[in-house]
């Protein structure tokens, strides 16, 4: 979900740790580009899939129309680019997946996600990054962040290519 949803936000995750009761994601959000109709359908196929509604709906308005609808196309690019809505998205699609799995109900997060603008320089975000992936070995899991299977390090260590399944 988290790859699906930096794919469509055209946002770029940098690290994530995921622990039993929180997550932490380090994301970089880039100035937003300018997205040709096409662009735009990769993004929503990224999020919703080749034969989701919003995906056909936005590739019949172009086979009809020759291009996607305004005030669609306008409320879709208010969605990218946006941390709150990024993160709003993520949890919620995250809860109910959980609920259903789990035969359960209700929210799973107790608190609104708390947001830290990061300098884009280097060594700032490295250490925001090592704050993340330490997590686990801060809270007594492993000892070592790579042995940790939930966490952007441990991925990167095992050759595990961003937005694959881990």
């Amino acid at each position: 979900m988290l790859w699906k949803m930096a794919s469509f936000c055209g946002m770029e995750v940098i690290t994530y740790c995921m622990m039993i009761n929180h997550f932490h994601v380090l994301i970089r959000v880039p100035e937003p580009p300018e997205l040709t109709d096409e662009q735009l359908i990769e993004r929503i196929e990224a999020l919703y899939g080749k034969r989701g509604a919003l995906t056909l709906l936005a590739r019949e308005a172009v086979a009809e129309r020759g291009k996607i609808d305004e005030d669609i196309r306008r409320k879709l690019l208010e969605r990218m680019g946006d941390v709150s809505e990024f993160m709003k998205e993520l949890k919620q699609r995250f809860s109910r997946w959980y609920n259903r799995k789990h035969e359960r109900f209700g929210t799973l997060w107790a608190e609104r996600f708390k947001s830290v603008v990061v300098e884009d320089q280097p060594s700032s975000v490295e250490a925001v990054a090592a704050y993340i992936d330490l997590n686990p070995v801060r809270a007594g899991l492993v000892e070592d962040p790579k042995d940790y299977r939930f966490c952007g390090y441990a991925a990167a260590v095992a050759g595990t290519r961003w937005g694959a399944k881990v």
